[in-house]
């Protein structure tokens, strides 16, 4: 064959594969915002690391209004962003049939990915229960209980998981982190118990809420595998009235923080957080909602708007002015 007709053949033959290949190629991002609607619709990082995030910044505001943060905490910290990572990556590979549902990109992508997430997982546990023991060897069980938890709430056995139970599947999330949050922190330093009791129900709460809020945009994939969620079993106006009458028992709570003067001079970040809780309940459960990543990533984001108008009153604000 003379090496124009093998030039001929190689070009024809690559032109048919790209016309094979085609349909099942993403569509290239041109722009800056296209670029990023991109990675965080179709990567399985993106809300691995996200959720990590949000974990880390519960932990973090958990330490401020208990007045514990420290250069000390930076290993207890990744230590918690590492077990987030750990829960949420077999989080996603357990609820794959659900997520085919909620979210098709995001769920093809994962079962591609599926034994990666599982070693991600496995190592990012490891990690962290390594650096809690050179951290504070008693967190070491905080973080374990959490992990196991987690670990059963998503697996569990044929016949029974604690996700297809009303009510215990946001229980069971919200209690988890909590632990971790609070309970790792108080292990770690044994604050007062009032102020530990009511931080807890402040990050109770919210985790509650924002559990909920998420399980509104997964109702049609929870149907189907008859997990069954409070927006399940009581509708999305139900639902609504119920979260917006958890949000209001944070009013009174910050009303008597305010009387006390106990988590001064996170006042203000606290009434944001309960403003921001309306918002965000009014917003995601309306019918026209939006239930991609992107929009999604408001709800279990607050946690990071908090800490970040947290810090400049951590660091004396407005007296470094």
């Amino acid at each position: 064959m003379s090496r124009r007709q093998n030039q001929s053949f190689s070009s024809s033959s690559s032109a048919s594969d790209r016309g094979f290949l085609a349909p099942f190629r993403l569509p290239e991002p041109r722009t800056r915002r296209e670029r990023v609607h991109s990675f965080v619709t179709f990567s399985p990082i993106y809300p691995l690391l996200f959720v990590s995030a949000c974990a880390v910044a519960i932990l973090y505001v958990s330490l401020l209004l208990q007045g514990l943060l420290s250069l000390s905490s930076a290993l207890l910290i990744i230590a918690a962003f590492l077990l987030s990572f750990s829960v949420y990556s077999l989080n996603r590979v357990t609820d794959l049939e659900e997520d085919a549902i909620n979210l098709p990109d995001g769920g093809r992508s994962i079962k591609k990915n599926r034994d990666y997430l599982l070693f991600a997982s496995l190592e990012s546990i490891n990690i962290a229960l390594v650096l809690a023991f050179f951290s504070y060897p008693s967190a070491v069980i905080v973080i374990l209980f959490a992990f196991f938890v987690a670990f059963f709430y998503g697996l569990g056995s044929s016949r029974f998981r604690l996700k297809n139970i009303v009510l215990l599947k946001s229980i069971t999330v919200a209690g988890t982190m909590t632990i971790t949050a609070v309970v790792l922190s108080f292990a770690v330093y044994a604050n007062s118990a009032f102020i530990v009791l009511a931080v807890t129900y402040f990050i109770f709460i919210k985790i509650l809420i924002m559990t909920m809020l998420l399980d509104v945009r997964d109702i049609e994939g929870d149907q189907k595998a008859g997990v069954r969620t409070i927006p399940v079993s009581l509708g999305v106006n139900k639902t609504r009235n119920l979260l917006l009458l958890l949000n209001s028992t944070l009013v009174p709570w910050v009303a008597f923080s305010l009387f006390r003067g106990i988590f001064y001079p996170y006042i203000f970040v606290l009434i944001l957080s309960v403003l921001y809780g309306y918002w965000s309940i009014l917003r995601f459960t309306r019918a026209s909602a939006k239930t991609s990543r992107l929009y999604y990533s408001y709800v279990t984001g607050e946690w990071i708007i908090l800490a970040f108008y947290a810090t400049p009153f951590a660091l004396g604000w407005p007296h470094i002015l």
